[in-house]
């Protein structure tokens, strides 16, 4: 009986062994590659700006700007699931305010971020910088757009507070910004390896877009773009070819007709569009509920109620009805939010195969922005993002 349970112990040590050993290869609790924020080392981060902070472990309690466009929001969630609302302990307006049909949506799958309290914007000098030392952040995500602002106004307090700034940037729609920013996120949340995927999956699909979009050899389509809040009644916001969708269309082959006349983002004279009458012309849309004939897309709309309202754009501007985009049936529509984000490489997708389609018939935007939602985000995909007009 004594032999008999010794063999018995023998076996137990050599299965606990096996286990051990599988555990370690598979990544278990002996994986030697873990980040550098779990192995109890001093946490560098290199953001946009070049500048190195150090954090002693990983953030917990994170402030955020500009969520809905540009900001950390998007990243954050990517990297941390529905864990997302614990992190951020401060969070500005914009989201609610300006993509409200996407706030909807992401409350609706994670009810907890209609908790984190409010705490203003930088640039409209909202920030409430003693509500944002009393929920004592460990870190401020702010975008490098608003850098001189707020290290003007706010960060002095913040600094003195000991509440570290990383800056991060999308809005210059560069590739080498959105991977430095993902990098910087990711490593400041201990989240390294999640980081990696979500920046292998921009990378390697902006890559190809970019390095197909090099390889064509024919006369750039010219491109009229212009965000739709405004309705038919009154000209949006067109772009220079360094701003937001000014910068996606040129980089993607766009002759944007804007680019000489328009600093920043900043409304045309409608004489100016039908003299230059472009080949293709693209409305933006979004939830805009202030004007009910603004262009919509995104959660909170149906095919035929946004074919409505973009063909209005083509039959109530004088003289649109007889436009070059118009006639060929080349005017388009982009959700307004989809850039200076995460995820903007399903946009670069859509103005690629809208300029070129024949050089990029096989890619399909929308099956690339479900994809990410479904691989990386917390909140479920659904909706209208891209349309082209009947």
């Amino acid at each position: 009986m004594t032999k008999k349970k010794n063999f018995i112990a023998y076996l137990s040590s050599v299965f606990l062994l096996i286990v051990s050993l599988v555990l370690t290869a598979c990544g278990g609790p002996s994986d030697g590659k873990k980040d550098a924020a779990q192995s109890g080392k001093n946490i560098e981060i290199t953001d946009v700006t070049g500048q190195t902070v150090t954090l002693k472990k990983p953030a917990e309690r994170v402030v955020v700007q500009w969520s809905a466009s540009g900001g950390a929001f998007l990243t954050m969630a990517a990297l941390e699931g529905k864990d997302v609302a614990k992190t951020i302990v401060g969070i500005d307006p914009m989201l609610s305010k300006f993509r409200t049909d996407m706030w909807n949506q992401f409350k609706k799958d994670v009810p907890e971020l209609e908790k984190i309290p409010v705490i203003g914007t930088v640039n409209d000098k909202t920030f409430d910088t003693e509500k944002v030392i009393s929920l004592n952040p460990d870190v401020i995500f702010i975008p490098l757009n608003m850098k001189d602002q707020y290290e003007s106004d706010y960060k002095p307090k913040l600094d003195a507070a000991g509440i570290t700034t990383i800056y991060i940037d999308y809005h210059a729609e560069k590739l080498e910004n959105h991977q430095k920013s993902i990098e910087a996120i990711g490593k400041a949340l201990g989240k390294e390896e999640r980081a990696e995927e979500i920046k292998t999956f921009y990378t390697d699909r902006i890559t190809k877009v970019l390095d197909r979009v090099k390889a064509i050899n024919k006369t750039k389509p010219t491109v009229y773009i212009e965000a739709g809040n405004e309705g038919p009644e009154t000209f949006g916001v067109s772009y220079s070819e360094k701003v937001a969708w000014g910068a996606l269309a040129t980089r993607v082959g766009g002759d944007l007709i804007t680019k000489d006349v328009v600093k920043s983002a900043e409304p045309v004279n409608p004489e100016f569009v039908l003299d230059r009458n472009p080949d293709i012309i693209m409305i933006t849309g979004s939830y805009w509920p202030k004007k009910a004939s603004s262009m919509r897309l995104g959660f909170d709309t149906d095919e035929a109620r946004s074919q409505e309202l973009l063909k209005a754009f083509t039959t109530e501007r004088k003289g649109w009805d007889t436009l070059k985009a118009v006639t060929n049936k080349q005017v388009f529509s982009a959700h307004h939010g989809l850039p200076r984000e995460v995820y903007d490489v399903a946009v670069f997708e859509y103005l690629a195969k809208t300029f070129y389609p024949e050089e990029f018939s096989d890619v399909n935007p929308e099956n690339t922005l479900k994809e990410f939602y479904d691989k990386f985000l917390p909140f479920t995909y659904g909706g209208i993002w891209f349309m082209q007009l009947k």
